[in-house]
């Protein structure tokens, strides 16, 4: 019976050594953020992808014919913006950005070109996934338009 004793003593002892060091480190801080890049930002001292439109309409347009685009990212937070990646749902969706840090109240360009040849007449929808070092991480950005016959 004493032996049970000492166990659960033991566990206890391991267990709350192991929540201090936890909390000493901070590590259930509700205000800490993690990330892609591995830095970690607390208390909204991180960088923070703001577009003012996630979505537009290209408009009713002929077969073969091009939607273009321009996506502003501004970084609204207090570090430097990474964009890691800006990947279109289709290869004949173009996505262009700069690969520069976008620094606080700053903001660039993110070109989208969707090429209607060979799509069908009608609705067309296309999603671009923007990631970055922001908490969130990843933006989805989409443009449509309406394919017409020539």
């Amino acid at each position: 019976m004493k032996k049970v004793y000492i166990v659960i003593i033991g566990v206890v002892f391991i267990l709350g050594s192991g929540f201090l060091v936890a909390m000493h480190f901070d590590l259930f801080s509700a205000s800490q953020n993690q990330s892609n890049s591995g830095k970690t930002y607390t208390n909204g001292n991180g960088p923070f992808m703001y577009f003012k439109e996630d979505s537009y309409d290209g408009g009713k347009i002929h077969e073969g014919d091009e939607v273009k685009h321009t996506f502003i990212v501004e970084n609204r937070g207090k570090a430097d913006l990474l964009l890691t990646s800006v990947i279109a749902s289709c290869g004949c969706t173009i996505a262009t950005y700069e690969r520069k840090p976008i620094v606080p109240g700053k903001s660039a360009p993110i070109e989208v070109i969707f090429n209607s040849n060979g799509k069908k007449v009608g609705h067309q929808e296309k999603s671009i996934t923007v990631k970055s070092n922001a908490v969130p991480d990843t933006k989805l950005l989409t443009l449509h338009c309406e394919i017409i016959p020539k």
